[in-house]
């Protein structure tokens, strides 16, 4: 399971797309989990939060 930080979106981008980075490494982490995280990296670069619907 994954945490995603709720004030991803007040990060710059670089520190967001080195936080996926390190999600995408992490051998526990499922494709589902990935794909969730890459969604909230997107809304996040967008200054929008990470879980906005």
């Amino acid at each position: 399971m994954i945490l995603i930080p709720h004030d991803m979106h007040e990060w710059d981008v670089d520190d967001i797309k080195l936080w996926l980075a390190e999600v995408s490494r992490d051998p526990q982490v499922t494709r589902e989990e990935f794909r969730l995280a890459r969604q909230a990296a997107w809304r996040a670069q967008g200054g929008h939060p990470p879980n906005d619907n």
